[in-house]
């Protein structure tokens, strides 16, 4: 991936805990790098087509000078964010804040941290069988629109289901949605978990009837199996409604374990439910 790169710009700012920090300006020295693709920019010869640098700086001066935190890990999560919303271009932005005049003995060039944030492509499943069905994945759609930690949302068509795994008793609606997150994977959980509880979600038997689930499917490729964390969702495969809207939205989608695209895929045998923990 082609990158912008900027190294030690300097802003003078009241940053620190101490509070001489607050009333004596320092000097901060911040480096980005910005993941763009040049191809239309190196085409067209277009500056619009790219983050322009020198506006990545008054950004960065601006950011810098207007707010005053007591971390400088503060300032370098905040400041990456503010800079990849501000510039649609960017797919992933990677932020290093020294400190070269930090209040401490010693010899030294500087203290300093560095955070990366980027988009990653998740795909989730949603489903309802209580209530307002619709209104249920109506919200769980608007919150996502409302987090400015998503973008790109498309959902797929929703469709009614039997009840899965033979404790519902009630007819789901279900559907897909494919997104763009800056949110890590664990972050993105505590964020679907805080959606299912906007939508009067009830934990109790697993599979049982809820107003609102919301499953985290696929994570761009990764693979990970924590004891509250599976991805992809271990069901993923054996489940039509949640491959057929899958298949509407992406169907060369490519299962990162299994190695097999999601039109490929076909439900397999079930595994008989348990009680939820």
């Amino acid at each position: 991936m082609d990158k912008i790169i900027i190294e030690n710009y300097e802003v003078v700012a009241l940053h620190g805990v101490n509070p001489e920090e607050k009333i004596n300006p320092q000097r901060f020295l911040i480096s980005c790098e910005l993941e763009t693709d040049f191809s239309l920019a190196s085409k067209s010869d277009d500056l619009d087509k790219t983050a322009s640098y020198s506006a990545v700086c008054k950004v960065i001066k601006s950011f810098i000078g207007e707010n005053s935190f007591d971390l400088i890990e503060t300032i370098a999560v905040r400041l990456a964010k503010k800079i990849i919303l501000t510039f649609p271009v960017l797919t992933a932005v990677k932020v290093t804040v020294k400190k070269p005049d930090a209040p401490m003995k010693g010899v030294f060039d500087y203290v300093g941290v560095s955070t990366e944030i980027a988009w990653h492509r998740v795909y989730l499943g949603l489903g309802s069988n209580l209530g307002d069905r619709h209104g249920y994945l109506d919200l769980a759609i608007n919150m996502m629109k409302e987090d400015d930690n998503f973008k790109d949302i498309r959902e797929s068509t929703r469709v009614e289901s039997e009840p899965y795994g033979g404790v519902a008793d009630m007819v789901f609606v279900n559907s897909a949605v494919e997104a763009r997150t800056l949110y890590t994977p664990r972050q993105l959980l505590d964020v679907v978990h805080s959606i299912e509880q906007a939508g009067d979600r009830v934990r109790g038997v697993r599979w049982g009837n809820r107003t609102l689930d919301v499953d985290i499917l696929f994570y761009d490729n990764v693979v990970m199996d924590e004891t509250d964390l599976a991805i992809p969702h271990p069901d993923t495969h054996n489940r039509d409604f949640v491959l057929n809207p899958l298949r509407e939205l992406n169907e060369n989608l490519m299962h990162p374990f299994l190695r097999r695209r999601v039109k490929d895929l076909k439900p397999e045998k079930m595994v008989m439910p348990t009680e939820e923990k």
